[in-house]
């Protein structure tokens, strides 16, 4: 008996050892084959990733939309680099087929720059890539595998080459930088587990939300505030597939929430609702932030618990018995009531923000809230009481501490000032609606009538707010009609499903028709 239980001790330490063994073996080969990946997430916002073959390059070429939107400069840069690597078939041959990451990161000029990271096939060297480089330009070492190379007169690149990895930028920081692989990077696993490639996609981009400030801030003057404070401290990522086009510029794929402190956590598991707000937005409308839901009192529960966790909720709680005291009120019975399924809040071309809510009867509403405000004129009204729409509403509401609003059309519409909230009355009444500009209705066609969340920019009903707000080089890349100027719209459309929201990213330019000289003058 004893030398049966000797054996079988024997024998099972022997089998997990060697299962350790194997799994040790599998994990460091998987590590390996991430050295890549590892180097261009860190730090990174924003990744876009693409296989080195030659059918990618054929059709990017044909897109010039991208060329546009990276500008001359950086687009040159690429062409550059393609030419010399790329196109070099002893050069191409130790990366051919591999996954190519270019990683977008604010270099030691504080400037937007790029980082490309590619591992070599597995049977391929390092020292060979350097021999080949070393034959054909004038490199010097620059110490830690990191090396210059002048590849023109106008041109140097610096090459990192560690492991089985190569980097290459025109900044040396973003080399050196690349060469610290985080042994554990949430970002990396995300990607890992995200990477969907197949011959039918063209390319990946991949948005880490955490590092987005790290951008912002070397592109907005001033701090992450107003309508772009949503990308500040916001642990989420997206996956997004390139489709490609002539005429737009069109990512899909899923977004991820991972703080459960979010507010957008909010709308997920929330049934898509169809969009209808929008129909009263001015046609100056810049900018706006929407988010529906399919039932306000259950929505209600959620932000309450959101309140909770912030010790919001006794604040939340005061300002509805203060109201319920004071002018007897009950806005519990209000709100809960009657507001519909979505509200937005929206910025006008002359910087002006408001809000609004959808309301089933805006009549009813009118009459109830009549003891909790005063009057501005006939149509316009001032809450008496602080923060009413940010104890039902939470965040987004938060800047409308104690709004004019108007009631119209089953839409609560409020501002900080009357004489904003009289502009969009006059917008309104005379039709001088979002909805019936051919841009607006030519980038709507091209996403889902459904969602949750939505976050919309008219370039051109926002180059005033820009030039405030963006610092001078993305300024003038935004308005040169070689850059950005003919994109009429961005869109980032979010629609929950289950603990992922399906998303769409676009970048669109409204190509109107021409109209035949024959009809010019009929």
């Amino acid at each position: 008996m004893k030398k049966i239980l000797v054996i079988l001790i024997i024998l099972v330490t022997g089998v997990s050892f060697m299962a350790y063994l194997y799994f040790s073996k599998l994990n460091t080969e998987n590590n390996e084959k991430d050295l890549a990946l590892q180097s261009a997430t860190n730090n990174a916002a924003l990744i876009f990733a693409f296989q080195n073959d030659k059918s990618f390059y054929q059709i990017i070429e044909g897109q010039s939309l991208i060329q546009q939107v990276l500008g001359n400069q950086k687009s040159n840069l690429l062409k550059a680099l393609k030419l010399y690597f790329i196109q070099d078939a002893a050069l191409n041959n130790s990366i051919a087929n591999q996954e190519i990451y270019l990683s977008i990161l604010p270099d030691e000029e504080k400037e937007l720059n790029f980082l490309i990271t590619v591992q070599l096939q597995p049977d391929k060297k390092v020292q060979n890539i350097y021999t080949i480089l070393k034959s054909k330009y004038l490199i010097d070492d620059q110490g830690n595998d990191v090396f210059k190379i002048k590849l023109n007169d106008s041109l140097s690149i610096f090459f990192g080459t560690k492991n089985q990895v190569i980097t290459a930028s025109t900044s040396k920081k973003l080399v050196i930088d690349a060469a610290v692989r985080l042994a554990e990077n949430p970002f990396t696993e995300y990607i890992k587990q995200n990477n969907t490639y197949n011959k039918n996609v063209l390319g990946q981009i991949y948005i880490n939300f955490n590092k987005t400030p790290l951008l912002l801030q070397n592109i907005i003057a001033g701090k992450l505030n107003g309508e772009i404070s949503i990308f500040d401290k916001q642990n989420s990522y997206a996956s997004l597939n390139y489709n490609f086009s002539k005429e737009k510029i069109l990512f899909n794929g899923t977004t991820e929430l991972k703080s459960t402190d979010n507010y957008l956590k909010l709308f997920e598991k929330v049934p898509n609702q169809t969009i209808y707000i929008t129909n009263i937005l001015p046609s100056n409308t810049a900018n706006y932030n929407l988010y529906a839901f399919d039932n306000y009192e259950n929505w209600r529960k959620k932000l309450i618990t959101w309140q909770t966790n912030f010790d919001d909720e006794k604040k939340v709680s005061k300002t509805i018995d203060e109201v319920k005291s004071d002018y007897r009120v009950d806005l519990n019975s209000i709100f809960n009531t009657y507001t519909k399924n979505q509200f937005i809040c929206f910025q006008l071309s002359t910087a002006e923000k408001l809000g609004a809510i959808s309301l089933s009867n805006g009549e009813k509403v009118k009459q109830l809230l009549l003891d909790v405000s005063a009057d501005y004129n006939e149509e316009i009204k001032i809450f008496k009481q602080s923060d009413v729409l940010y104890a039902f509403f939470g965040t987004p509401l938060k800047k409308f501490a104690r709004p004019y609003y108007t009631i119209i059309d089953n839409n609560l519409v409020f501002a900080n000032n009357a004489s904003t909230v009289q502009a969009f009355l006059n917008s309104y009444k005379n039709n001088k609606l979002l909805i019936n500009e051919a841009s607006y209705l030519d980038a709507m066609n091209l996403v889902s009538t459904t969602s949750n969340l939505s976050f919309f920019i008219n370039t051109n009903n926002s180059k005033d707010i820009f030039k405030e707000n963006v610092l001078s080089p993305y300024y003038k890349h935004l308005r040169a009609d070689s850059g950005l100027k003919s994109f009429d719209t961005f869109y980032y459309q979010m629609s929950a499903d289950g603990n992922k929201f399906i998303t769409n990213l676009l970048l669109n330019k409204y190509l109107q028709s021409e109209i035949p000289d024959t009809l010019r003058n009929r």
